[in-house]
């Protein structure tokens, strides 16, 4: 029997040899494909593995809280998204570490980014960062649009300079100086400024703009806020309370200083510049610790012998020696245009009030003399009614500190709703500074104005009208013999200066007053209109407002009941 079985076996063991091999390679398959889906193990985390698989078996079919499920399911968002990184360093194993670090903070960022999104407050705050990012954005694209418009308002319009075009010299918490660009470098048209610049201040309460002295004159008016300024001569300083509408001329190479006395109100000044070395080009020498300290300039030997003192003793009480200082207070000191901050510092009631005993009052009554302020605002108004007013002071004898610079200060107050007459200059060049208010401008040229003289031939001299929509800080050139007009939507301040001032007169072309058409004779005047003296004379008598007027008209006339004319082309133009 047991040899029947050996037979048995005998003869049947190629089979189960055969049906081993293939129980054995199965088993391999089995473990390969495990093995390619799962992290390599060490021994010990197998046996882990094992145990907890176990313990897993124990519990299914067993109820579980609902938090276990999702940290399960969150478990298994992490074991995707890390399998799908290494397989992602595993397809693109020549990328640079930086690169795949990067992808890597992505995945990550993703994955929080949706475990976010299922908490109710961090939707909540996600939802109102989007809805600010946007308003940002709306803002933003506003911002620009304006800006487009300023520059296209720039590019059809050569006579007005947007209150961008200032350039910031010196800026820190105290206040700012700042330039604006250049007349002669917008159009030829301004060849003639080429010597003039515009320059502002602004200082907070309580602070004061040190010492300094220019390579220029300078016609200094206080637009907003009040102010003592004190200016230095050889053998003499004078100090004086200024306040708005002050205007004073500070010779080329004074010495002054300007406080703002003020404990509320920001002090805002503009200077009008003529430079003497260099056409267009000035230069601030201070005697404060800063890189223009020109007392630092000298050598030892010079200073030594010109104070009769040892340079230790000079460079510890005048220049202070910036090395000895700490680097820290040093770097603090640096404002974004490399400049030092003490340019604008604070000052203390106290010592304010000890500048102030010796400062006197503008010069309101009396007539000013050859230094001192005179105001604006003190004396009867050029043109005054309800709608607006005109202060000017011009080169005469009573203003001499204007005489040998031939420049007028005028100041133009014009109410909302209200219009300053079209005119014009005869012979001044008028820099117009809006201070306050809103407002728009109509001038009117010639078109292709700014060609060269060899073009005059091909030149189109057909009239055409130049808008400005006006604003706080933005400037405009009235040339000689351009009419121009304003009208105020708020009402409006402006600050001009006109060049070439001695013997100009100023022509309105409507209102009742000092309106050069309605000097015509009748038979001149049917010889230039197309309609008769007597309807002339009645157009421009409907006006009966001088200066300023309405802007609005108080009736309408209709247009088939009034013929087309030169005249009436001319002051169309400004509506």
């Amino acid at each position: 029997e047991i040899q029947i079985m050996a037979t048995t076996v005998k003869s049947r063991f190629p089979l189960l040899l055969f049906l081993g091999i293939i129980f054995l390679a199965s088993v391999c398959v089995t473990y390969a494909n495990y093995d390619e889906g799962s992290e390599t193990r060490v021994p010990g985390q197998r046996e882990r593995g094992r145990q907890e698989g176990e313990k897993e078996e124990k519990r299914h079919g067993e109820w579980r809280p609902s938090y276990e499920k999702e940290e399960d399911e969150e478990e298994k968002q992490k074991y995707r998204y890390q399998r799908e990184k290494k397989e992602q360093k595993e397809v693109q194993p020549g990328r640079e570490r930086w690169e795949r670090e990067e992808d890597e903070e992505q995945v990550d960022e993703e994955w929080r980014g949706s475990q976010r999104r299922e908490d109710p407050e961090e939707r909540a705050r996600l939802r109102h960062r989007e809805e600010r990012t946007k308003r940002d954005r709306r803002h933003q694209r506003e911002g620009e649009e304006e800006e487009r418009s300023s520059e296209s308002q720039e590019q059809r319009n050569p006579f007005l300079f947007k209150s961008n075009k200032f350039l910031t010299l010196f800026e820190n918490e105290n206040g700012h100086i700042r330039r604006l660009q250049r007349f002669d470098k917008r159009s030829d048209l301004f060849e003639n400024l080429q010597n003039y610049r515009l320059v502002e201040y602004r200082a907070k309460p309580h602070t004061i703009f040190l010492p300094q002295h220019i390579d220029a004159d300078l016609i200094l008016v206080v637009l907003n806020g009040k102010a003592i300024l004190t200016v230095l001569s050889p053998n003499d300083r004078n100090s004086y309370n200024l306040e708005r509408g002050d205007t004073i001329k500070i010779p080329a190479g004074t010495t002054s200083y300007l406080v703002n006395q003020d404990d509320e109100e920001d002090l805002r000044v503009v200077d009008f510049v003529i430079p003497v070395n260099r056409p267009g080009k000035f230069e601030a020498f201070g005697l404060s610790e800063n890189k223009n300290q020109y007392l630092r300039g000298f050598s030892k030997n010079i200073l030594e012998a010109s104070l009769n003192t040892k340079y230790e003793t000079i460079e510890k009480v005048l220049l202070e020696e910036q090395e000895k200082k700490p680097q820290q207070l040093r770097d603090r000191k640096r404002t974004q245009q490399g400049e030092e901050r003490d340019a604008i510092i604070k000052v203390s009631r106290e010592q304010i009030e000890e500048l102030r005993k010796l400062a006197k009052s503008s010069s309101k009554k009396s007539l000013p003399s050859e230094f001192e302020p005179f105001n604006l605002r003190s004396h009867k108004p050029e043109y005054s009614n309800k709608f607006g007013k005109l202060f000017e002071i011009t080169p005469e004898k009573k203003y001499p500190q204007l005489q040998d610079l031939d420049i007028l200060v005028s100041c133009v107050e014009i109410n909302k709703g209200a219009l300053m007459l079209p005119h014009y200059n005869s012979r001044a060049i008028v820099v117009l500074l809006v201070n306050e208010g809103k407002g728009n401008l109509e001038l009117l040229g010639l078109k292709n104005e700014q060609q060269e003289r060899e073009d005059r031939k091909e030149r189109n001299n057909e009239v055409q009208r130049y808008e400005a929509r006006l604003s706080p800080g933005d400037v405009v050139i009235i040339p000689a013999g351009h009419p121009v007009a304003i009208s105020a939507s708020s009402n409006l301040n402006l600050v001009g200066f006109g060049i070439n001032a001695e013997n100009n007169q100023r022509n309105f072309l409507s209102g009742s007053d000092d309106n050069v058409i309605s000097q015509i004779e009748n038979p001149v005047k049917e010889l230039t209109f197309p309609g008769s003296s007597q309807e002339v004379n009645r157009l421009i008598k409907n006006q009966k407002q001088s200066h300023f007027a309405s802007a609005e008209p108080e009736q309408k006339e209709e247009e088939s009941q009034r013929k087309r004319s030169p005249l009436s082309s001319v002051l169309d133009s400004f509506y």
